[in-house]
C-alpha cells in the first residue's frame, strides 16, 4: 500500500513538474523522423500529443524513405528526431560508410526501441537445427530492402563457418505471408525474419504446423558480434508457441529513438522522463510500445544525450559500466559530450 501511495505521488508530481509552462530556451516544435511504416508513425504521432500535453511542445511526425535519410536529415537539422536502424546509426554517428561525404552526424540517443529478434524459422523433419545445417538448403534470406536483415544474414553465415554460395538458393520477401506459405507446403526449407514474440506471423504457422525458432548459442552470438556490436542475445520463452517447450536464444537488435545533440539537456530529460512517467498513456498509441522498456538502455551501443542519461541516473539505471562506454563512444569520434 506504502509503495502504491509512492508512486502515484511520484507520477501526479512528475504530471504537475511537465505541465508547466514552456521553458523560453526550448523548442516551440519537433519534428519527429518516422521512415514510412506505419508502426513508427503512429509512435511518432503519439509522442508529440504526449509532448504538446505534458512539455508545451508540439512534435510533429515526419515520413522519411527510412533510417538513413532520417540520419541525414537529422545531421543537416531538418529533423529534431527520429527511429533509427542500429546498421545506420552506428554507421551515421562514425560518419563511416554511407556517411563518409557528411562525416559524423551529430545524434543522440534518447530511447530505445522494443527489441526485435532475427528469427531463422522452419519446421520439425526439415534437417534444421542449428544455422550449419542450411548448407544446401533453400528459403528466404530477407525482406525485400532491409539492409540490417542483410547485414545480419552475412555475420550469422560467417560465424557458422558457412557462405552464400553454400546456401542451395536464397530469395527475399515481401510480404511474411510468402514465406508463411511457402514453408507450410514444403516449398521451402526455412526463412529468415525479424519481429518480437509472440506475433501473429509466427502464432499462424505454430498453431498449424510443428514450427521451431533455431537457437544460437553464446559462442556464435560473440562472433557476430564481431561483425555488428549493436547485436545482443535475447531470449524467446518457453511454451510461447506450440511445440516449443523450451527457450530458445536468438541474436537480436533494437531501433534507435535518435535526437540532435544540440537538444537542451533539460529538454530532452524531461521527454525521457514524461515517455516513462506515462507509460500507460504511450503504450495505447501501438500495440508494440508495451515492449519498449528503460531497461533498454543497459544495452546500448550507441553514445546517449546527456539529458536521458540524466534520467536514467535518476533511476539507477545509468551504471558506471555504460558511463565508461559512453566515454569510449565519444572519444571514437573526438568528443566528449
Amino acid at each position: 500500500m506504502v509503495m502504491a501511495v509512492l508512486l502515484v505521488a511520484t507520477v501526479l508530481a512528475a504530471s504537475t513538474v511537465m505541465s508547466a509552462e514552456r521553458p523560453k530556451h526550448w523548442p516551440k516544435a519537433v519534428s519527429i523522423g518516422s521512415g514510412t511504416g506505419t508502426t513508427y508513425y503512429a509512435i511518432a504521432g503519439g509522442m508529440g500529443k504526449m509532448m504538446d500535453k505534458y512539455l508545451g511542445v508540439a512534435g510533429i511526425p515526419t515520413k522519411t524513405s527510412g533510417g538513413e535519410e532520417t540520419a541525414r536529415l537529422l545531421h543537416s537539422g531538418d529533423l529534431d528526431m527520429g527511429f533509427i536502424t542500429p546498421d545506420v546509426g552506428y554507421d551515421a554517428f562514425r560518419g563511416i560508410g554511407n556517411f563518409k561525404d557528411i562525416g559524423p552526424a551529430p545524434i543522440r540517443v534518447f530511447l530505445q526501441d522494443f527489441p526485435l529478434h532475427y528469427n531463422l524459422v522452419t519446421l520439425e523433419g526439415s534437417g534444421i537445427n542449428s544455422w550449419a545445417d542450411l548448407k544446401n538448403k533453400s528459403g528466404y534470406y530477407r525482406s525485400r530492402g532491409s539492409s540490417v536483415m542483410e547485414l545480419l544474414w552475412g555475420a550469422s553465415l560467417e560465424a557458422y563457418g558457412l557462405k552464400s554460395k553454400d546456401i542451395k538458393k536464397t530469395m527475399r520477401f515481401d510480404r511474411a505471408s510468402e514465406w508463411i506459405n511457402a514453408i507450410k507446403t514444403g516449398k521451402i526449407d526455412f526463412s529468415l525474419d525479424c519481429g518480437f514474440h509472440p506475433a501473429g506471423k509466427w502464432m499462424e504457422l505454430a498453431n498449424t504446423h510443428p514450427m521451431k525458432i533455431i537457437h544460437v548459442d553464446n559462442a556464435h552470438i560473440a562472433k557476430i558480434q564481431e561483425k555488428l556490436p549493436w547485436v545482443f542475445p535475447l531470449t524467446i520463452r518457453a511454451g510461447i508457441y506450440k511445440k516449443m517447450p523450451k527457450e530458445v536464444q536468438t541474436a537480436a537488435f533494437a531501433v534507435v529513438v535518435d535526437c540532435r545533440k544540440g537538444l537542451p539537456e533539460d529538454f530532452v530529460y524531461a521527454l525521457t522522463k514524461m515517455i516513462w512517467a506515462h507509460f500507460d498513456e504511450f503504450k495505447t498509441y501501438h500495440p508494440v510500445c508495451k515492449f519498449f522498456s528503460p531497461e533498454a538502455v543497459k544495452r546500448t551501443n550507441f553514445a546517449y544525450h546527456p539529458g536521458a542519461i540524466k534520467y536514467y541516473e535518476e533511476v539507477n539505471l545509468w551504471t558506471d559500466k555504460l558511463g565508461e562506454r559512453q566515454k569510449k563512444l565519444l572519444a571514437e569520434i573526438g568528443e566528449k559530450r
